[in-house]
């Protein structure tokens, strides 16, 4: 088996893509991949074909994929829940997630057809009763708040 991590930093990041952002109640589901591609952690899941199912994109959001430090590594290198494995879905609560435009803490959140995190409304949509908690330009962390 090759190694998976040859180099450590001096200081760990204070965030990363899908990591749930603290401790107040929160709502997980377990649902399964059905996205041939998987889904990677930080990333927009709707509803796939099933009734426990998730996919990559779609039109009913059903949440955030949160990162798991005990999922399998997958030959990409990505971080990701291949097709069949079960994933933890946060559908209320905070976490922290790619923007995909410049965010501003307080403003509302929507996803994109291909299921990025934005704050551009235009050809979007709206996640419902979401608020972003911190601000960042695109492509930063930002904190994802789902009510």
């Amino acid at each position: 088996m090759p190694p998976v991590q040859t180099s450590y930093p001096g200081r760990p990041a204070a965030a990363y893509e899908g990591m749930a952002a603290d401790q107040n109640s929160a709502t997980i589901l377990s649902r399964t991949v059905e996205t041939p591609e998987g889904i990677g952690f930080g990333r927009a899941a709707f509803q796939g074909s099933r009734d426990d199912g998730i996919a990559a994109s779609g039109a009913v959001f059903r949440g955030i994929v949160l990162a798991d430090r005990n999922a399998r590594p997958n030959p990409t290198g990505t971080d990701l829940f291949a097709k069949g494995e079960t994933a933890p879905v946060m559908n209320s609560g905070a976490v922290w997630v790619v923007t995909a435009s410049a965010a501003s803490a307080g403003s509302p959140a929507y996803v994109t057809p291909a299921g990025a995190i934005t704050a551009a409304a235009s050809g979007n949509t709206a996640i419902a009763n979401a608020l972003f908690d911190t601000s960042a330009p695109a492509g930063g962390l930002v904190r994802l708040r789902l009510n």
